[in-house]
């Protein structure tokens, strides 16, 4: 979806230049009553130039018509026409400007993607093509990670939009994404480990690997919990007219921000309905996260929590916490499939590709189950 503007914008420009030189060199030829049949097979060299040119043009016309119908670009008919009258020059990098904008809007899902700033915080949000009072709203931690390839630390995003343009994502309406990004590296975990639990075992950074450190060791989940809580969803609800729903509203993350999207529905359970949990990393200070954080846990019934694990790389270790965190829901009264969602995914690894295989899911088991 990154770049297709860029190319447009170029493409735009081209069409302009091949559009000026047409008519510019057009109207010399009028004037001046130059044979344009005679110019164009008068010897050799110009059959050889103009046989070129018509063979370029056939494959263009051939390539057009198959771009457009691929893409579902309407009326490309009026490209033929208008290069009778212009010239191809300027059709067809007008076709190729208007076929990355398109191409665009499909890697949008149709929607379109808007970015702010709040408290040092760059979020980014999904609009879908249709907003009504009652669009749901899916907040997701690390949005570095969510959309953009380029800023995902593993170069591969979440590829949510992919499931909504897919219909893997069956809502409808579609949900309003937001994607809240983190202050950096060195503060990740001190803004997503729950604060509590963090605060009550001081030596729960203590055996984390060089490259996952915090800078120091107060937490600073707190304040970004209110940071998503009471200023930006509240300023999502405002600005695309969005009535808030408890139940209509979830917070998702993998790893930390499975831990954090639980923490913030236990802290502000009138605003978060649901938490999606991928790859939760239970194994953070070992047995601390599994037995104490669902005692946080608002009652069951009007909330719904879903989380899983892989079986590779870091998920390797995670499987017996994971079922520790299950029993601790479980006794909590969260039921199976009522509220409570769960699963052991093997093969698969702590990266965005494999949860992006699965996230439809849980959204889908969130919004219609």
């Amino acid at each position: 979806m990154f770049g297709h503007e860029v190319r447009a914008r170029i493409y735009f420009v081209l069409a302009g230049i091949g559009l000026v030189t047409a008519w510019w060199f057009n109207a010399i030829a009028s004037i001046e009553g130059q044979d344009y049949i005679k110019a164009w097979f008068g010897s050799a060299v110009d059959w050889v130039l103009s046989l070129d040119l018509l063979i370029v043009i056939l494959a263009l016309v051939v390539f057009m018509l198959y771009e457009a119908k691929k893409l579902g670009m309407k009326r490309v008919w009026l490209y033929f026409l208008a290069s009778g009258i212009t010239a191809m020059a300027f059709t067809f990098p007008l076709f190729m400007a208007f076929r990355e904008l398109r191409k665009q809007k499909i890697a949008l899902a149709f929607g379109k993607l808007e970015n702010f700033t709040v408290d040092n915080h760059r979020v980014d949000v999904w609009v879908p093509e249709k907003v009504v009072s009652y669009t749901p709203i899916l907040m997701m931690h690390d949005g570095k990670n969510v959309f953009d390839p380029r800023t995902a630390s593993t170069n591969t995003p979440w590829r949510i939009l992919d499931a909504l343009r897919d219909k893997r994502i069956k809502a409808d309406p579609q949900p309003l994404i937001v994607a809240v990004h983190g202050l950096g590296p060195g503060t990740r975990m001190l803004e997503l480990a729950p604060k509590e639990i963090v605060e009550a075992h001081p030596d729960i950074f203590d055996n984390l690997p060089l490259e996952y450190k915090p800078i120091h060791k107060t937490s600073m989940n707190g304040e970004y919990n209110v940071l998503l809580a009471e200023k930006i969803l509240p300023m999502v609800l405002e600005k695309y007219g969005i009535e808030h729903q408890m139940e209509r509203t979830a917070i998702a993350g993998g790893s930390m921000g499975g831990l954090a999207s639980l923490y913030l529905m236990s802290k502000y359970p009138h605003l978060f309905g649901a938490a999606l949990c991928f790859s939760t990393h239970w194994i953070i200070g070992h047995e601390y996260m599994s037995q104490e954080l669902p005692k946080y846990l608002p009652n069951p019934g009007k909330h719904k929590i879903y989380t899983d694990s892989g079986t590779e790389g870091l998920d390797l270790f995670y499987p017996p916490f994971h079922n520790k965190a299950i029993k601790g829901f479980e006794a909590r009264g969260y039921v199976r499939d009522k509220d409570l969602m769960f699963g052991i995914f093997p093969g698969t690894a702590h990266e965005e590709s494999d949860w992006a295989a699965r996230l439809h899911q849980p959204i889908n088991w969130w919004l219609l189950g």
